[in-house]
C-alpha cells in the first residue's frame, strides 16, 4: 500500500518512529496532485513550496526528538473558506480572488500548532452556497469514483482530495451538510461536531447560525484525531461553547462490540421511506439490522412534522445577504449566475419571518432534547440519492423530477443536524449497484463526540471489508 492510501492512524507511528519522514509524505502528496488534479480540479491553490518547507522544518523536529503529536508531520488541505495569512482565500468565487487574509483561521492555527502541514485549499460550491460543488468561475469539482458525477458539496474538493489521496485529511464547513454529503459521495469520513465545538473564527460565513466547521478524513480515528487537535473554546468566536473538550482518540482504545448491547437507537422512517435510492435504502437496512443483531435496542421516532428545510432556507437567506449585501451591490458581476440568483432573493425576506424561524428551531431543539431522553443516538442515511451527473437537469425524487440545485434533495437527511446543533458522522457504508459509495450517518447528543466517535469506530472495525479506493487513488 503506498504513502497516500494509508491513514493518519497507520501513517503517525512511522513519522514517530522516523521509518518515513514528512518530506516524503508532502512529496507523495503533491505528486498525487499533480497526477489527479487535471481530472478532479479539487484544489484551487496548492503550496508546493510552502508545505516542502514545513515539511523539512517537521522532519527536523522529529529528528531532533521534538514529536508534537499524531498529526505532526501529517498534510492537509482545508475549504477554501479558511483564511490563511498572506494566502489567498477566495471563497471559490471571483468575488475574492484577489483577497489575501492578514491572519488565519483560529482552527489553521491550531493545525499549525498540532505539526500538520498545509498543502492548498480546496475547490467548493461558491461560498458554500450549493451542494454540487459546479463552480462556475474554478469549474466544477469531479468525484474519484466517477469523474463524471458530482463529489457532492459544498465541500466537494476537500471530500474529494481525501478519496484521492491527495491530502491526508482536509477542513470542511456544514451547514446544511456541506462536510457529510461530500464524504458520503466519495466514500470517506466526516464529521460534523456540535456547534459551538470547533471555533468558526476567520472561516467566511454561508449562515453564522448554522456554519460548523469540522474534519474529513480516511476513518473514524483520523478524524478523532483532527478534532482533538482543533476543538476547544475561541474567545474569538461568539458562538464558540465553553464546554471541556476530551481526547477524542482514547475512548477508541476502548471500544468493543459488546459496547453495542443495550444501546438505544432511533430511526425516522417518517422522513425518507419512499424517496430513498433502492441501493441506500439496502444499505440503511443492513446498517439498522447489524446494530440490532449486535444487541441494540432500535425505537422508531416520530420526528416533528416541521418544514426544517423551509425554516433552514429562511435562516439562510436572511444571513447569507447580511454577509453578501456590499460585494451583491458593488459587483453582483463576479457572483455565478445561480448563486447571484439565490442571494439575490434573500434581500426580501421580511424580519418578522427570520425571526419566526427562529423561534421554530429552538421548539425544534426542545423536541430533540425529549427525544435524546429516549435514545443515545439516531441512524439516518446520509443522502437519499448517490452522486449524479455533473450538469444533469433533473434527478428522480420519489415520483417526481426535480432540479437538484433549487430543490433541496441532498440537504434532506443531514439539515437535522445542523438545525438541531447536535453532532453527526457519515461513514462510508457499502455500494451502490454502479460502484458509487453510500453514506449513512449517525447522529449523537450535544457535546458527546467522544461516545459518537466510539460507536462510530466499533462499527467501521467490524466491518474493514467495505473500505475500497476510487480508481484516481490507485
Amino acid at each position: 500500500m503506498s504513502l497516500i492510501q494509508k491513514t493518519i492512524q497507520e501513517l503517525a507511528p512511522l513519522l514517530k518512529q522516523k521509518q518515513i519522514s514528512p518530506v516524503e509524505l508532502v512529496t507523495a502528496c503533491l505528486e498525487q496532485i499533480e497526477k489527479t488534479e487535471p481530472e478532479l480540479n479539487a484544489y484551487i491553490s496548492v503550496f508546493k513550496e510552502e508545505s516542502l518547507r514545513a515539511a523539512n522544518k517537521a522532519e527536523k523536529d522529529i529528528l531532533q526528538g521534538r514529536y508534537q503529536g499524531v498529526l505532526h508531520g501529517i498534510p492537509y488541505s482545508a475549504k477554501d473558506l479558511y483564511y490563511t495569512k498572506g494566502i489567498r482565500t477566495t471563497g471559490g468565487s471571483e468575488v475574492l480572488t484577489d483577497f489575501i487574509p492578514d491572519y488565519s483561521a483560529t482552527v489553521i492555527e491550531r493545525l499549525t500548532q498540532a505539526g500538520a502541514i498545509l498543502l492548498g485549499k480546496n475547490n467548493l460550491h461558491e461560498f458554500a452556497y450549493g451542494t454540487t460543488n459546479e463552480n462556475e468561475y474554478f469549474g466544477p469539482c469531479r468525484n474519484p469514483w466517477n469523474t463524471n458525477r458530482i463529489p457532492g458539496g459544498s465541500s466537494g474538493g476537500s471530500a474529494a482530495s481525501v478519496a484521492a489521496g491527495s491530502s491526508l485529511f482536509s477542513l470542511g464547513t456544514d451547514t446544511g451538510g456541506s462536510i457529510r454529503i461530500p464524504s458520503a459521495l466519495c466514500g470517506v469520513t466526516g464529521l460534523k461536531p456540535t456547534y459551538g465545538r470547533v471555533s468558526k473564527h476567520g472561516v467566511i460565513p454561508l449562515s453564522w447560525s448554522q456554519d460548523h466547521a469540522g474534519p474529513i478524513a480516511k476513518s473514524v480515528w483520523d478524524n478523532a484525531a483532527v478534532l482533538t487537535a482543533i476543538a476547544g473554546f475561541d474567545p474569538q468566536d461568539p458562538a464558540s461553547a465553553l464546554v471541556p473538550c476530551d481526547d477524542y482518540i482514547e475512548p477508541l482504545s476502548r471500544n468493543s462490540i459488546a459496547n453495542i448491547k443495550g444501546m438505544r437507537i432511533g430511526i425516522c422512517p417518517d422522513c425518507y421511506d419512499g424517496i430513498l435510492e433502492p441501493d441506500i435504502a439496502t444499505v440503511l437496512k443492513e446498517v439498522i439490522c447489524w446494530f440490532e443483531d449486535n444487541g441494540a435496542c432500535i425505537r422508531t421516532l416520530s420526528y416533528p412534522p416541521r418544514d426544517i428545510l423551509g425554516i433552514t432556507g429562511v435562516l439562510t437567506m436572511g444571513e447569507v445577504y447580511a454577509y453578501h449585501e456590499r460585494f451583491l451591490k458593488t459587483c453582483p458581476e463576479k457572483y455565478g449566475s445561480i448563486v447571484r440568483r439565490r442571494m439575490e432573493k434573500s434581500q426580501y425576506v421580511p424580519a418578522h419571518t427570520y425571526v419566526n424561524a427562529q423561534r421554530l428551531r429552538q421548539l425544534d431543539q426542545q423536541e430533540w432534547a425529549k427525544i435524546y431522553n429516549e435514545v443515545d443516538l439516531v441512524i439516518l442515511p446520509t443522502t437519499i440519492v448517490s452522486a449524479f451527473p455533473i450538469g444533469i437537469d433533473t434527478i428522480p425524487f420519489g415520483d417526481e423530477e426535480v432540479d437538484p440545485r433549487i430543490h433541496n434533495t441532498l440537504t434532506l437527511m443531514t439539515s437535522i443536524s445542523d438545525f438541531n446543533g447536535y453532532p453527526a458522522i457519515s461513514l462510508p457504508c457499502g455500494f451502490t449497484a454502479e460502484g458509487l459509495p453510500v453514506g449513512i450517518q449517525l447522529q449523537g447528543k450535544p457535546f458527546e463526540e467522544a461516545s459518537l466517535l466510539q460507536t462510530a469506530y466499533i462499527y467501521e472495525q467490524t466491518h474493514t471489508n467495505q473500505r475500497r479506493l476510487p480508481p484516481l487513488c490507485c
